[in-house]
This record gives structure tokens, sequence and C-alpha cells, in this order.
């Protein structure tokens, strides 16, 4: 069972975290969509691990990222979240936009991050297989996107139709893409490239073959820029592979961290 506390941070901002599991401590960070203490890719993880697993701030409330203006001002503001948590040469895995999190998190602060798992993670940009434009589409069609190519995808998902997303839905989405867009967009290249020399982490890159946001060619532009990094291709899987499948990531991260 997870719980959520508030942590007070250098700078005085307040962050909300949820704890839960037992075992080694192992950090995640959420993706275009916000944790929850149901996440089943939490819940998987902390069978064998002590997760926690911040709430990205804007999520929680806009004002948030006021003053955290680009991916330099939140790299040093997760530092800010670990150092405060006491945690140092840290486990950390993310998920889309907080593998981007993750990975310029471990290129600011090396000796942050002992060990990094990426998961279907933003942050590069290839003209030759560009990463699709999430801010071109309608919010109802930004689900389908994510979940284009799922082998996996869970009932759940699978009864969800356009016309019964719920205005809560759209609105929590709409704060969500709002977040994330202050970071990766417009697309191209933020740096992070020049930057994945110094993550001094050991490594493990996770695509999903079929994923239709960023394409699974990027696992090698990753991992040809982290010194210590390997990837794995997973089949008929999108870029939500963490939840079609949460207990085959659970078991590859577990493996990895061993």
């Amino acid at each position: 069972m997870f719980t959520a506390e508030t942590i007070r941070v250098p700078g005085g901002r307040n962050q909300k975290i949820y704890r839960g599991g037992k075992g080694p401590t192992l950090v995640w960070l959420h993706g275009v969509s916000v944790v929850t203490e149901q996440d089943p890719v939490i819940l998987e993880l902390a069978k064998n691990f002590s997760v926690i697993a911040p709430v990205a701030p804007g999520y929680g409330d806009l004002a948030e990222i006021k003053e955290l203006r680009d991916v330099h001002d939140l790299a040093l503001y997760y530092d800010d979240v670990l150092d405060t948590l006491n945690l140092k040469g840290a486990a950390v895995a993310g998920h889309s936009f907080g593998a981007m999190i993750a990975a310029e998190l471990a290129a600011h602060v090396p000796d942050r991050v002992g060990r990094l798992v990426l998961v279907s993670p933003l942050g590069l940009w290839n003209d030759n297989y560009p990463v699709a434009d999430l801010f071109a589409r309608p919010y109802p069609d930004i689900d389908a996107l994510l979940w284009e190519g799922a082998g996996n995808k869970p009932a759940a998902r699978n009864a969800i139709k356009e016309s019964e997303q719920t205005v809560e839905d759209l609105v929590a989405l709409a704060q969500g893409l709002t977040t994330v867009a202050q970071y990766i967009w417009p697309l191209p290249d933020k740096g992070l490239r020049r930057r994945l020399y110094r993550i001094k982490a050991q490594t493990l890159v996770v695509f999903g073959e079929n994923d239709a946001f960023v394409p699974a060619r990027y696992a090698d532009d990753f991992t040809s820029g982290i010194a210590k990094a390997k990837s794995r291709i997973v089949p008929k899987a999108s870029h939500m592979l963490p939840y079609e499948n949460p207990i085959e990531l659970a078991d590859m991260v577990k493996k990895f961290l061993a």
C-alpha cells in the first residue's frame, strides 16, 4: 500500500511523494499521466523495492513550475528533492517525460544517480525518425497516440471511448501537458544529447517496439551517448509499455538492479 506525504524542499517548495513497498530504494518518475497510489507500475515495483514516486511539479498546481523555467531548473529541483530524501547514488527509473527528467538529473548531477532505467524516454530528437508532435493533436486523440501499437492494452483502457472521457480526465490531461510542454516544446533538441556523456550510472534503456510517439530507434541514440548503457526493445509494445505489462517491466528492473 502506498501513502502520500509532502516534503519541504530547499527554496521553500512543497513536494508531494508516494511511498510504498519494501527492499532497496527506487525512485520512480512518472510520464505524461500523473502517478497515483493505485498506479499498477509502482504497485508491482513495490514487491521488490521501497518505491518513492514524486508527483512532477505542475501536475498538482501549475504555479509550481513558474520558477522552474527549463530542463536545467527542473533537473536541479529533482536533485534538491533527492537530497531532502537523503538519497545519493540512488536507483532512479522513469517513464516518458519522467525518463527525460531522470536522464537530465543523471547528466546534471552524476553522483546523485547510481543506476538509471529509462522507459520510453523523451528528450532527444532525430530528423530521420522524429518524435510525434503531441501538442498538435486534440486532447481526446492523445490517449490513442500513446497506446497506439499496444499488444496488451489493459481492459480498462480498451473500454474507454473518446465520448466517455470525463471533464476531470481532460482537465487533468491539459494540466499535465501544459507542464510537459514547458520542458519539451517546441520538440527539437533541448541539449540532452550533448549532456549524455556526463551520465556515470549503469543505464538500461527500454522501448516498446511499436511506440508511435517516441520511435524505438531512439534506444540507439541514448545508448550511443551514455557510456554504461544497454537497451531492450519489447515486442508488440507501445509508448505505454509499463502499463501494458507492469509485471514484465518490474522483472526487468529487478534483474537490472540486482
